[in-house]
């Protein structure tokens, strides 16, 4: 399917800080709940060891997605990482969560953090967790751009429909969003007034969360369209590879872009 790209309510600056932080807060605990990523170990190794950096920078964290979960995994696999998380929009309330926690090799960065021109004190392998598919090509070129410019590795993640299962799950999607809001609010926290309000009483983020998690899996780049963002920047001295990491699941399936300077061993 040809990718569209169609607005995302927490793409725009309008919207509210208050729906905002409780939609991040939503996805947040859904992505803990995810522990596909095991597959995606091989590429983290080879990215970082060819650039040989032992530090990742995560750009357009929101409430920080799976990283607790993925720090275990890269334990696991023998990868021994400090990770700094980042956002355009820093999550204020994530940022309390992650940073008070000690003996975790986690940190979020309270400033601003522009994904197509990462500043060069941050230094270490970018990743992009389902946050790629909010830039348009000039965008998410310019992204690329920056990483090849500044010599850092970058890993491109996205989840994506796997055919035939997938389509169905779309046209679903909605139901399934409201549902999981129901059942899934009362445990997560903090559990403040106002996000019992707007979603149960007055259910606007969950109503803004079903547009934009639609809206978000039309967005996402295909196979094709990322080699074609690639060969647009001229980096012959820069590895690229793109392809798909099973989920364990037959609904989805990881998609990735994974870039880094080639190894003068190479």
């Amino acid at each position: 399917m040809k990718r569209v790209h169609l607005f995302e309510f927490t793409d725009m600056t309008w919207y509210p800080q208050v729906f905002r932080g409780i939609q991040t807060d939503y996805l947040q605990f859904v992505a803990t709940l995810n522990k596909s990523h095991k597959n995606l170990i091989p590429l983290f190794q080879r990215a970082l060891e060819n650039s040989k950096v032992k530090q990742i920078v995560d750009l357009c964290s929101g409430g920080t997605g799976s990283w607790e979960n993925l720090q275990e995994q890269l334990k696991q696999g023998g990868i021994e990482v400090k990770i700094k998380l980042t956002d355009k929009y820093p999550n204020l309330g994530a940022i309390q969560k992650v940073n008070k926690k000690s003996g975790q090799e986690i940190e979020y960065l309270s400033e601003s953090v522009d994904a197509t021109d990462v500043p060069t004190n941050l230094k270490g392998m970018r990743t992009l967790f389902e946050g790629f598919h909010h830039f348009k090509p000039e965008q998410a070129k310019n992204i690329l751009k920056d990483a090849v410019d500044k010599r850092e590795a970058i890993g491109i993640f996205e989840a994506s429909l796997k055919p035939p299962f997938g389509l169905l799950v779309l046209l679903l999607s909605p139901i399934m969003t409201i549902v999981s809001y129901i059942l899934m609010t009362p445990f997560i926290k903090p559990r403040t007034i106002s996000r019992f309000v707007w979603t149960y009483f007055i259910p606007i983020v969950p109503l803004a969360t079903c547009w934009d998690g639609i809206v978000s899996l039309l967005r996402v780049y295909s196979e094709q369209e990322l080699k074609k963002l690639t060969q647009s920047i001229s980096a012959e001295d820069y590895v690229w590879e793109i392809g798909q990491a099973s989920t364990g699941t037959p609904i989805f399936v990881n998609s990735y872009l994974v870039g880094y300077p080639k190894n003068e061993d190479q």
